[in-house]
């Protein structure tokens, strides 16, 4: 998730909101409305256009969609290709422009609901009520009022990747609990294979994927979307304990990390000097095509059961402006991206077997691995984002500082955690102003 402070947003509602004043285009029909408020009045008439930052398969996704929708009759819908890079740093101009886009695609939970707030999307609660999304895609689709906001289309999960003959071989079962895993860790080790295998040195990041399993397994995610938001501390008692945990593990972390490429690392654990990999299901990638079914995951083991059960789920997704001037064509059309139809269209273009539609009633054929990552997500309680989407790309400095310190051991944790609660700080004042 990309940050901007809230100074910078509201200055640019403001700006927007003036030249609209001046060139008289507050009258006339909807025009939109803030989160929380209903839209009124009759569709102006014209294309819908809907910005995208997406790129290759999603894209083709995409217009098939669009395809589609369009031959219902319904309405034209259009769309508009920027890079990604440019849609990412642009996005809060886009919003803010005298006559935006009507939808947006982006990214669900807190980088959608910064705008939100800001009263930068429209509420659409109201045909939230004929979807059928879990509460936890629900959850993730609202603004800091409870109203609905945004619609997701599709999500991947995580894992603790494996090869199955390396397991097969020295007679293992995949772990469910924290003692389950330490045995794991010590027979890899006893077989002379490094259990945990992580690259850094280009993809500093991926240790925080470590630390958003360990607090949510010891804190619960709701803590940790708690710790993420700013409402706790980095150098508190409940972090600090994540981090004894995580001693118990260091030991089976491969001690060249640091210096290794994420290419190299994964490299190294494809070839079976490391045992396990943390990793999205893009992992999969990596992985030599002829050899994807000797390769599994499992999920993130249990430390304490009675914390909520919550799971990492990267979810993308759609929002409507709150100034577009077709409100009912907008909804229109975003309840059709909600719908099974529209992601089996978009599933089958995309022919990725790494993304899952997040329509539970979807009809598309998955591997045997997809099938298992769809199963973890539906089960979970909360589905997070992963550390820069909850906290804000502007905090994700100062985790791989703390976390690539903390796997070197070149300081005390607390010295680490007191610092990383203070660049964490530093990151959320300059934010606000």
């Amino acid at each position: 998730m990309t940050t901007w402070s809230k100074r910078g947003l509201s200055a640019l509602a403001l700006a927007a909101g003036a030249t609209l004043v001046l060139t008289g285009c507050l009258g006339g029909a909807s025009g939109g409305g803030a989160s929380g408020e209903e839209t009124t009045g009759t569709d102006a008439e014209g294309p819908l256009t809907i910005q995208s930052r997406l790129t290759a398969g999603e894209a083709e996704g995409l217009q098939a969609v669009v395809d589609a929708f369009n031959e219902k009759g319904l309405g034209e819908v259009e769309i508009n290709e920027v890079p990604a890079n440019t849609y990412r740093e642009q996005l809060p101009t886009y919003l803010t422009a005298a006559n935006p886009a009507d939808i947006f695609t982006w990214l669900a939970g807190e980088a959608t609901r910064t705008f939100a707030d800001e009263g930068l999307v429209l509420d659409i609660s109201d045909i939230w009520e004929d979807f059928t999304f879990s509460d936890a895609f629900r959850e993730l689709s609202q603004d800091s009022d409870g109203n609905e906001v945004f619609v997701p289309t599709s999500n991947y999960w995580w894992g603790v990747y494996y090869d199955t003959r390396v397991f097969d071989e020295l007679g293992l079962q995949e772990p469910t609990t924290w003692e389950e895993f330490l045995a794991v860790c010590e027979a890899m080790e006893s077989a002379g294979i490094t259990p945990i295998g992580l690259g850094l040195s280009d993809t500093a990041w991926m240790a925080s994927a470590w630390f958003d399993y360990l607090n949510m397994r010891v804190n619960g995610p709701e803590f940790h979307l708690d710790l993420l938001a700013g409402e706790e501390s980095f150098d508190s008692p409940e972090v600090q304990q994540v981090f004894e945990y995580w001693d118990e593990i260091l030991p089976y972390f491969d001690t060249n990390a640091g210096g290794l490429p994420f290419q190299q690392a994964t490299t190294d654990w494809i070839q079976g000097r490391t045992g396990m990999y943390l990793a999205g299901a893009w992992i999969e990638f990596n992985l030599p095509q002829d050899e994807l079914e000797y390769f599994d995951f499992f999920k993130f083991p249990e430390i304490d059961p009675g914390v909520s059960d919550g799971e990492e789920a990267p979810t993308d997704g759609f929002f409507a402006s709150a100034r577009t001037d077709q409100p009912q064509l907008a909804k229109e059309f975003l309840s059709y991206l909600a719908s099974a139809e529209a992601q089996e269209i978009m599933f089958e273009a995309v022919g990725s077997a790494t993304l899952l539609p997040t329509n539970p009633d979807a009809n598309v054929t998955l591997s045997p691995v997809a099938e298992k990552g769809r199963a973890l997500l539906e089960n979970a309680d909360v589905l997070t984002q992963f550390f820069n989407r909850d906290a804000g790309d502007d905090i994700q400095p100062s985790a791989d500082q703390a976390l690539t310190k903390y796997l070197a051991g070149v300081e005390e944790t607390s010295v680490i955690l007191e610092q990383w609660q203070v660049e964490a700080q530093q990151a959320r004042d300059a934010r606000a102003q």
